[in-house]
């Protein structure tokens, strides 16, 4: 494997797991304030039980925004690099090294245009 091929491998995975991560963090978000609801219609808990699982729910939003900026970081960076080797990739345009990328590049730039509007 070409060191080309073993660079546009390790991106796009890189790029994969920060989707991973931010779908993981919107679900655990989602988790976490059916658990505050929970907490506040719990006769059995009091206020502090509420602010300690709010301030859970704080640090998980504030995880999006840096997983999201991560996201626009390492799509820029697979983008540029594509960009730089596009005379091999043109050459590899048939490896699923090539398709996973590119797929991997639409997905995260839809996304992106998503979030953003």
């Amino acid at each position: 494997m070409s060191k080309t091929v073993k660079d546009l491998k390790i991106k796009t995975k890189s790029l994969h797991r920060i989707m991973k991560d931010q779908e993981y963090t919107e679900k655990e978000i989602l988790s976490q304030q059916n658990r505050i609801q929970s907490v506040k219609d719990n006769p059995e808990k009091d206020e502090h039980d509420v602010k300690k699982q709010e301030e859970v729910l704080a640090e998980y939003l504030s995880a999006r925004g840096d997983e999201f900026e991560r996201l626009k970081d390492f799509t820029g960076k697979l983008k540029e690099f594509m960009e730089g080797i596009e005379q091999e990739l043109v050459e590899l345009k048939e490896s699923e090294e090539v398709k996973a990328a590119y797929k991997a590049l639409a997905d995260a730039t839809a996304v992106i245009v998503a979030k953003e509007s």
